[in-house]
C-alpha cells in the first residue's frame, strides 16, 4: 500500500517556497508538498490534512508566525506534528516560556535560515528517512456491488494492497487461514459494512473477531462502515463500539476521510508491534 506522507511549507517569500518545492521534491519524490504564504491558507491546509512535518518562518503577511503555531498545536490533526522554525532569530528569541513566546514544547527544532535551503532540504530529508510510504494489507468485507466498487477504486487509487470478500463468514475463514499460515495475524486493518448477510452482519463479524478469533483493538483495527443516518436518527455510538469496532465512516465514502482513518489504525497496529518487539 502507498499512503503519500505529507509536508507543508510555510513562507511569505514566493521564490524560497519555490526553491524549496523543487529540491524537496527532487529529494522526495514520494512526498505530497503543500506549499502556503500566509498563515491562513496554512492553517487551513492543517485543519484538512495531517502532515509529517511542517516547516514555517516567523514573518507572514497575515499573522505573528508565534501565534500561528500556537494555533495550529490546538487542532487534533497535527497536535504532534513536528515544527521546525526556519529563522534568523536568536533561538532564545524563538524558545520562550513568557507570555509572548512559544513554549519549546510547541516547536520540534530550530533552523538557521543562514545556513541556507540546501541545508534545510538535507536536514528535512534526513529527518523523514528514505522510506516516504506506509505499507499495510488491508481485508475489507462489503457485500454490496455499487459500495464495493466505490471504496475499491479508492484503496486501488491509492496502491493498497487489500482483500475484497463479501460475506463475514468469508472473512473469518481468511483470517484463520491467515493466522495458521503466519502465526499471527499479517492483517493491518479489517474494514467492513454494516450491513452483509443475513446469516451474519457487521456488528456479529466484529464480534467474532474479538470473542472467537480473539484479535483485540491492537492486534486488528477494525473500521466500520456504516450509512449516514436521517434527521431524526441518532448514530449508535454504543452498538458501534460495544461491538469491537475501533472507528467507523459513513458513506458516501470521502476518500480523504478514508485515508486518514486506514492510516490512523496502521498506525495502532504499527505502535503494538513496536512495544511488542
Amino acid at each position: 500500500m502507498l499512503f503519500k506522507k505529507r509536508l507543508l511549507i510555510i513562507d511569505s517569500s514566493d521564490s524560497t517556497r519555490a526553491i524549496l518545492y523543487k529540491e524537496l521534491l527532487s529529494s522526495l519524490p514520494d512526498i505530497d508538498i503543500i506549499a502556503c504564504g500566509t498563515a491562513k491558507e496554512a492553517l487551513t491546509a492543517t485543519k484538512r490534512f495531517n502532515f509529517e512535518i511542517i516547516t514555517t518562518g516567523l514573518s507572514l503577511p497575515d499573522m505573528d508566525g508565534q501565534k500561528m503555531i500556537e494555533e495550529i498545536r490546538k487542532q487534533q490533526k497535527n497536535i504532534d506534528t513536528p515544527i521546525f522554525v526556519v529563522s534568523g532569530d536568536t533561538h532564545t528569541h524563538i524558545i520562550s516560556n513568557d507570555d509572548e513566546g512559544i513554549t519549546a514544547s510547541a516547536i520540534t527544532a530550530y533552523f538557521d535560515k543562514s545556513e541556507g535551503h540546501k541545508a534545510l532540504v538535507s536536514f528535512i530529508a534526513n529527518f523523514m528517512g528514505k522510506e516516504n510510504t506506509v505499507t499495510a494489507k488491508i481485508l475489507y468485507v462489503d457485500q454490496s456491488a455499487t459500495s464495493a466498487a466505490i471504496t475499491s477504486s479508492i484503496l486501488e487509487k491509492n496502491n493498497v494492497n487489500f482483500l475484497h470478500v463479501k460475506t463475514g463468514e468469508m472473512a473469518l475463514n481468511e483470517l484463520r487461514r491467515d493466522y495458521e499460515e503466519n502465526q499471527k495475524c499479517t492483517y493491518d486493518v479489517l474494514i467492513t459494512d454494516l450491513t452483509l448477510s443475513k446469516e451474519m452482519t457487521g456488528f456479529e463479524l466484529i464480534q467474532c473477531v474479538r470473542r472467537e478469533l480473539n484479535f483485540d483493538y491492537l492486534t486488528l483495527p477494525i473500521l466500520l462502515m456504516t450509512v449516514e443516518p436521517e434527521d431524526n436518527e441518532k448514530t449508535d455510538f454504543t452498538g458501534i463500539f460495544g461491538a469491537g469496532t475501533n472507528d467507523f465512516i459513513t458513506k458516501p465514502i470521502v476518500e480523504e476521510v478514508l485515508v486518514e482513518r486506514i492510516l490512523n489504525l496502521i498506525n495502532i497496529k504499527r505502535q503494538n508491534e513496536a512495544l511488542e518487539n
